[in-house]
């Protein structure tokens, strides 16, 4: 919360910043001060403050004397000035008794503080409205997350770190009792204004980005709903740096053990899910788009490789554990001969969207391939990866989200 405070009197503002200094929340960096209405107006000029704290018996200039009507006359020009940050909240406190009756009578100003050094009851009417304003203020930044247009969940910090190093200005976001770090940012697209929101995961998994994934949609409720980061994938179908969005994901674990000849057998009986029709010919389009995806391949500035970046809406098996065994990928395979891609966390995603209330997000996937999901993993490539994927999204973001209308 940031304060503004009108006050020519040392004294008096020693007295009240006693009392502002001792609101918990409020930061002593965030409390400016200005002695005459003249830098009230210059402070607005270039700034926004959510209290003003303004003494009604104050020059105009500080080499005049004040004036009864200074305050008031401040708040009349504040409001015939469309260029300047207009306070949200005004807080009038006076012990000149003439500018306290001329506030009355004039009907400008409603529960004026009346300052007094001999009691302390201004005191608790100050804390007490300070307090009053910080809670709304809480309010409305709640209310403002549920605004949010477009969410993107990762697994690793890394993979965040992608995101945020984008060319967007991203601000911390606190959610009360959420330990989950939020960041948030506006993004100028195609068809206005795009709220933004990104966050990782505690750990790698199903579970933890399915419990991530529906606390996200329940406390912002975005419009869409989009993975990014690193996957592994099928050598010959892909090239390290590809992109995959996953269409379908399924979980490669779900089955049960059944005993054959004495020895048990996996039985596999995955539930597939499809991304929606909606969302995903906008997909396919930008898969084909060659041009786009040179973009994205020469705007890294590490090392690249030869191969043209590609993009594939396919087949993503997710599951429990890292793969590197061939001998599980080839049962893998048998669940869907057209897979491209093997990961830890898109289906978690996909279920808590799936069996989440409505309105639901629209929700999609799209990692790039790291490596390969064999025995010869190998690290290399991943800032590349992380590139592909992280300005894929930012690009199907600019292109296809509409703001939500308010």
């Amino acid at each position: 919360m940031k304060i503004l405070i009108l006050e020519d009197d040392a004294e008096k503002l020693r007295n009240l910043m006693s009392v502002i200094s001792k609101i918990e929340g409020i930061k002593h960096e965030n409390v400016f001060h200005q002695i005459d209405s003249n830098g009230v107006k210059r402070f607005l000029a270039g700034n926004h403050v959510d209290v003003l704290v303004l003494d009604l018996h104050v020059p105009d200039r500080f080499d005049l004397s004040p004036s009864t009507s200074g305050g008031l006359d401040l708040l009349k020009s504040l409001m015939s000035r469309p260029s300047l940050n207009v306070p949200t909240n005004v807080i009038a406190i006076s012990g000149n008794p003439e500018a306290l009756s001329d506030a009355v009578k004039g009907g400008d100003l409603w529960g004026v503080i009346r300052y007094d050094t001999t009691s302390n009851s201004w005191r608790e009417q100050l804390r007490s409205r300070l307090l009053y304003i910080k809670a709304a203020l809480a309010s409305q930044a709640a209310q403002t997350h549920r605004s949010i247009d477009v969410a993107i969940v990762t697994a690793l910090n890394e993979e965040l770190a992608s995101f945020l190093s984008l060319p967007v200005k991203w601000d911390d976001l606190s959610h009360s009792g959420d330990a989950t770090r939020y960041h948030s940012a506006s993004l100028e697209a195609v068809n206005g204004e795009v709220q933004l929101l990104a966050c990782t995961a505690s750990r790698m998994g199903m579970a933890a980005s399915a419990a991530l994934s529906a606390k996200v949609i329940q406390t912002f409720r975005p419009q869409y709903l989009i993975m990014g980061g690193v996957t592994g994938g099928l050598r010959g179908k892909v090239e390290v740096g590809d992109i995959l969005v996953a269409d379908p994901s399924w979980d490669w674990g779900s089955g049960k053990f059944e005993v054959e000849d004495r020895k048990p057998v996996f039985s596999p009986n995955p539930e597939q899910l499809r991304i929606s029709p909606d969302v995903r010919n906008d997909l396919i389009q930008m898969a084909h788009d060659t041009e786009m995806l040179g973009r994205i391949k020469s705007s890294f500035r590490g090392s690249r490789p030869n191969h043209d970046l590609g993009c594939h809406v396919a087949a993503v098996a997710t599951g429990a554990a890292v793969l590197s065994d061939e001998a599980v990928l080839k049962s893998i395979k048998l669940h869907n001969r057209k897979i491209y891609g093997v990961e830890m966390e898109i289906y978690g995603m996909m279920m808590a969207v799936d069996t989440c209330s409505r309105p639901r997000p629209l929700a999609f996937a799209a990692k790039s391939v790291s490596d390969f999901a064999d025995s010869t993993k190998d690290d290399g490539a991943r800032a590349y990866a992380l590139h592909s994927s992280s300005c894929f999204i930012l690009e199907f973001i600019k292109r296809q989200v509409k703001p939500r209308v308010t």
